[in-house]
This record gives structure tokens, C-alpha cells and sequence, in this order.
């Protein structure tokens, strides 16, 4: 059990800090093409390191210790322990840009939800589904709202980025958390079922491109193969 763990706290530790690396090009106003060639030169880092290390005696001594235990080769907590530290949080501003990645997801699963449940009800009027399309839209605006905030402190308060990929990441998710405050309006106040129909198609495919740009900061350009 302690093995399984530790093995989750690593995991999570990691994709803690690599969120928080992807965003760290974005927070210095970083262009798409210069974060790769940054990506390309850390790498380029690293395996010119180990190959040094294949050639240095003393690096090939510390990367594989002896029998008896002797060398400096980090054990798992130890690089555990070493990832935490480094990905620590410096203010309060950094730690509400680091809730961004976990509070996008609601309002997404809410107005996605919202939309398949406004589609069955056009389909079968006879489900009465209007309380239940009301309360996923009010909950997704709500969601979308504190995610675009949140959002803001993850990547800088500035009004535009050198990032394309950034710039339309930001401004897509303020104009979601706007048009999903609209849909709630449409939901509550207007007897029309149209407005808030458009306004959930609108939302949908939003969401959908809001998802590929957050996927491509995260996990580098066309990161679904398809270019």
C-alpha cells in the first residue's frame, strides 16, 4: 500500500510541475515559436548530458551506484521531495493561476451537459427537462466565470500575448463565462426557447476549441497529430 502511495504522490507532484512549467512560458509573455525553441534547447540540454555521462567515470559512478550502495543517485522520495520544492508556490496570485487547470473542468462538464440536455428536450418536450437545463446552465456560468479569473492569473493580466495560442485561449474563455451568463439569463427570464438554444450551440463548440488551445499550451503544438 505504501508503494501505491507513493507511487500516486509522485505522479500528481509531476503533473503538478509539468502544468506548471506549460504555463511558465505563457506568465513571461513567451511567443509560440520561442517556448518551443526553449523546449528544443532543454532537451537538446539533456541529452547532450547524458551523453557526457556515458564518457565521465565519475557521472557514470553516480548515476549507477555499486552493490554496496555507494553513490549519489537520488532515490524515488528523494526526487519526489525535489520536485515538490521546486514547484512551490511563490504568492497568492501564483496559487490562484495553479487552480485554473482544476476549476475549467466544471463549467465545461455543466454546459456541455446543459447543451445534450436542452437537445433532448427539443427532441422529447414530454421529459421535462427545464429545471434540469436551468440549474447545469446556472452552475456552468458560475463555474466559467471563477475558471476565466482564474484563468487571468495563470497567464498574466495583460490584454494581449504574444502567444497566439494564448491570446485566443484567454479571450475565448472570458467570452465563454460571458455568453454562459446570457444562456442563464435565457433559461430563467425568457419563455423562448431559441435564444438560449443558440447561445448552448455557441457554448458547445467554444468549449470544444477552448479544450484543443488548453491541450496545446499544455502538451505543445498539434498535440492531437493531425497537422
Amino acid at each position: 500500500m505504501k508503494a501505491i502511495l507513493t507511487m500516486l504522490a509522485t505522479l500528481l507532484a509531476l503533473a503538478a510541475v509539468a502544468t506548471a512549467q506549460a504555463h511558465e512560458g505563457h506568465k513571461d509573455d513567451m511567443s509560440d515559436a520561442e517556448m518551443v525553441q526553449v523546449e528544443m534547447h532543454e532537451a537538446t540540454a539533456k541529452h547532450e548530458e547524458a551523453a557526457g555521462a556515458m564518457h565521465d567515470p565519475e557521472l557514470m559512478a553516480q548515476a549507477h551506484p555499486s552493490a554496496d550502495g555507494v553513490g549519489e543517485r537520488q532515490t524515488p522520495e528523494q526526487a519526489l521531495e525535489a520536485a515538490i520544492a521546486e514547484n512551490r508556490v511563490t504568492s497568492t496570485g501564483d496559487f490562484l493561476g495553479r487552480l485554473h487547470p482544476i476549476a475549467a473542468h466544471f463549467p465545461v462538464a455543466l454546459l456541455l451537459m446543459a447543451a445534450l440536455a436542452e437537445l433532448l428536450l427539443a427532441l422529447r418536450p414530454a421529459l421535462g427537462l427545464e429545471t434540469t437545463v436551468r440549474f447545469l446552465v446556472a452552475g456552468g456560468a458560475i463555474g466559467a466565470l471563477v475558471a476565466a479569473l482564474l484563468g487571468w492569473f495563470a497567464a498574466g493580466w495583460r490584454l494581449s500575448d504574444r502567444s497566439q495560442t494564448l491570446g485566443i485561449h484567454r479571450w475565448n474563455g472570458s467570452a465563454v463565462a460571458g455568453v454562459a451568463f446570457l444562456a442563464a439569463w435565457f433559461a430563467f427570464r425568457s419563455n423562448r426557447r431559441s435564444g438560449l438554444r443558440v447561445t448552448l450551440a455557441i457554448l458547445a463548440v467554444a468549449l470544444v476549441v477552448q479544450g484543443y488551445l488548453g491541450g496545446e499550451m499544455v502538451f505543445g503544438p498539434n498535440h492531437l497529430g493531425l497537422e
